[in-house]
């Protein structure tokens, strides 16, 4: 143990011989590291931003489920009767209406503004739905009464200063729309409902605008809603059957993934379309790790350039210390420690510019977040956005990997000086 922090002491004092040609070498390491784990944590922090709104919605668990064409060329309702016998399939926690309204007009004294309305389930935090988009009030409860969540982006246009001054408060909503009936023809029916604000919920900024600033509603209420059925209705006219009610696509939520196989085959029995959330994170998955592999390849050979830089600064050590070198082995220093020796100063070198990397990749970052919150700012987006996440294995590994770089570099020349004749090194002396 005290031979190797001799070795340690003696690799600290031939890096302080040349002060400026290590600074620059480290330099070089700290620059490649820094770009490393910018690019890194940006692919972890996009990863993360597309990951969140899964996580908080729980949209792993769900079933796309849409009409189609069945073998006799007739297309299966998707009504209620539908909607029912879905919710009874094993494994099967829920199955509702996923109804969506743009345009619906939201009021609330002198204010008014135009809004998506979408439908959700009452029971909505039984099937997995964080609490964490909350940030005042609570879900739906379990009876009929008529109730609202309103996204905290539309607090403002509708004249509430916070969330919690949003909450009981009575909004009044105007929608319009072309209604089939049992004839196969369609009136137009425009209609008010008045909720109560029972919640105000904020998703992350990856998710688009309009839902954002929507308003959800119970899916029971949500059927109220004049026109939710005249596109199901019109394409069942055009493909030649009746305009029977119905909906242009159902979620199914699963109680575990281990059951989301089995239901979507049992779906797909029963002559509907089925696309699941799964899937499409699978797809996303394989982005993210390409994305990954070619940022992580870019900083690998910024690093691999500064590695030479360590090999050359090495190299020049020992032939400058040809002679000292000679003196060490003629004293008893071996073929191991002139190895360690070098191997050490290398190591060193890339601690000091991976540590450098590091305060370097957070600057970096915390200047492109700075300049992308200000363009967010001006285009109306007010909310903090986080680009760069900085996660403990990334800085630990970056770390780490430029340290290893550091010592493979270091390797040849740290042969060289172990391979020294130490008759002729005093000689030349």
């Amino acid at each position: 143990m005290r031979r190797a922090w001799k070795i340690a002491l003696l690799s600290l004092a031939g890096l302080r011989r040349t002060p400026l040609r290590v600074a620059i070498t480290a330099s070089g390491v700290a620059i490649a590291s820094g770009a490393l784990v910018s690019m890194m944590a940006f692919a972890v922090g996009l990863q993360r931003q597309l990951e969140t709104p899964l996580r908080l919605l729980s949209l792993l668990n769900d079933i796309n489920v849409s009409p189609e064409e069945s073998k006799d060329g007739r297309s299966p309702p998707l009504d209620d009767a539908a909607v029912e016998r879905l919710g009874r399939l094993p494994g099967v926690a829920a199955a509702f209406p996923n109804i969506r309204v743009r345009g619906v007009k939201v009021r609330h004294g002198t204010h008014s503004e135009p809004c998506l309305a979408a439908g959700a389930p009452r029971e909505a935090w039984l099937l997995g739905v964080s609490a964490e988009i909350l940030v005042a009030g609570r879900f739906f409860n379990e009876g009929r009464d008529p109730e609202a969540i309103v996204g905290a982006p539309l607090l403002g246009s509708l004249g509430f200063a916070s969330p919690d001054e949003a909450l009981g408060a009575t909004l009044t909503l105007e929608a319009g729309g072309l209604s089939p009936d049992d004839a196969g023809s369609f009136s137009y029916q425009r209609k008010e409902l008045s909720v109560r604000v029972v919640g105000v919920f904020d998703l992350p900024m990856i998710v688009p605008g309009p839902i954002r600033r929507g308003i959800i509603l119970p899916v029971d209420l949500m059927k109220q809603v004049p026109g939710i059925r005249f596109e199901t209705a019109l394409s069942r006219l055009k493909a030649g059957d009746d305009a029977a009610p119905g909906y242009a696509n159902v979620i199914v939520r699963v109680r575990d993934l281990a059951d989301l196989a089995a239901v979507d085959r049992q779906i797909k029995e029963l002559g509907f379309r089925t696309t699941t959330m799964l899937s499409r994170v699978q797809e996303m998955q394989t982005f993210l790790i390409f994305l990954e592999v070619v940022l992580a390849a870019v900083g690998t050979v910024a690093l691999v350039v500064a590695a030479l830089g360590i090999a050359n600064t090495l190299l020049m050590a020992v032939l400058e210390r040809y002679q000292e070198i000679g003196i060490y082995k003629s004293i008893g220093a071996s073929y191991g420690d002139l190895l360690v020796l070098f191997l050490t100063e290398a190591g060193i070198i890339g601690l000091l510019g991976g540590s450098g990397g590091l305060l370097l990749g957070r600057i970096v970052s915390c200047g492109l977040d700075i300049a992308v919150n200000a363009f967010a700012r001006r285009h109306g987006i007010t909310e903090p956005m986080q680009v760069f996440v900085f996660p403990a294995w990334l800085l630990a590994g970056t770390v780490l990997f430029a340290v290893l770089a550091s010592v493979l570099a270091g390797v040849y020349p740290a042969l060289r000086a172990a391979r020294v004749d130490p008759i002729r090194a005093l000689r030349r002396g």
